[in-house]
């Protein structure tokens, strides 16, 4: 899908002319190689997107363009986990425009919906972008957040493999914000110090602002990761104590069942025992055992072996 933008009234209309901005939504190579051809960038400036797990980068052409190849995160739609992907703004220049591509769907509803200063237009419309992209790391680490606290209560009820399954997904999605994240910053870095080469420091506060934005991010992360360590040691520990308890319970009821059983197999053999000619030595001896066990399981549960 690809729609362009110009800018009329301080708001982005949608156009047939390649104007001041550009979205590219799952690109075709035909789409890549046309936009690239009137914008006159790489091929792989938009291209990269295409790999999942291209890194972030940095990059300005012989042509002046500017590539910011970024991560954010986003839903993958099969599997339902938080995933991070790889998205392509570029600054045009000679046309003045601003290209986004991206090759997974995200809610961008609120840069259409912005009014902008036609004077720099370019420079808001990078920042929006940037700022939307990072606060989305923020709002899914949110709900990690209240995900967490859920699975933190029903394990004092339940050690199911459900627990541990959601644990696992969680950790392996913060690992790919970290990395991420680290890599973004990286770039905002690069860029706010190529703005501050050609005097844009105004923008490059700006951008400061996402770099804020994103530090704040990684924190969060790497403080759930240690959290979600943490919580997966805590349940291991919670089935190991019960898995003891268990077999605790099970070898104490083990011992006091083997007095009867012992008792019984004295009785049942085949020599002269006493009380053999007495009319109650059943019951007697019924007696004795349950006696017997009464006094061990006594003894045991004082002992805290119950």
């Amino acid at each position: 899908m690809l729609k362009n933008y110009k800018l009329d009234n301080q708001k982005l209309v949608e156009t047939s002319d390649y104007s001041d901005f550009s979205y590219i939504v799952q690109p075709s190579k035909a789409e890549i190689g046309k936009i690239a051809g009137i914008f006159d960038f790489p091929f792989d400036y938009i291209a990269g997107i295409l790999d999942d797990d291209e890194n972030a980068r940095f990059e300005v052409d012989d042509n002046g363009n500017i590539l910011l190849l970024l991560q954010y995160p986003a839903i993958d739609e099969e599997t339902g986990a938080i995933e991070v992907y790889p998205f392509s703004l570029i600054v045009n220049h000679r046309k003045k425009a601003v290209v986004l591509s991206l090759n997974h769907r995200c809610d961008l509803t609120t840069i259409f919906e912005r009014d902008y200063d036609g004077k720099r237009y370019q420079h808001e419309i990078i920042f929006q972008v940037m700022n939307t992209m990072a606060r989305a790391f923020n709002h899914y680490l949110a709900d990690y957040k209240k995900r967490m606290k859920r699975i933190e209560n029903e394990l004092k009820y339940s050690q199911e493999n459900a627990q541990i399954m959601e644990i696992i997904r969680s950790q392996k999605s913060l690992i790919y914000f970290e990395a991420a994240l680290e890599d973004n910053i990286e770039v905002y870095q690069k860029f706010m110090s190529f703005l501050q080469a050609h005097d844009e420091n105004g923008f490059s506060e700006r951008i400061f602002d996402v770099y804020v934005e994103s530090a704040q991010a990684l924190t969060t992360t790497e403080i759930q990761l240690k959290l979600l360590e943490n919580l997966s040691d805590l349940f291991s520990n919670i089935v190991s104590n019960n898995l003891n308890i268990i077999m605790k319970i099970m070898t104490s009821a083990t011992f006091v069942m083997t007095i009867p059983a012992i008792i019984a197999g004295l009785y049942g053999m085949n020599v002269k025992l006493p009380f053999q000619d007495w009319p109650f030595a059943f019951w007697l001896i019924l007696a004795v055992t349950w006696l017997i066990c009464a006094i061990v399981f006594r003894v045991m549960l004082r002992k805290r072996m119950f």
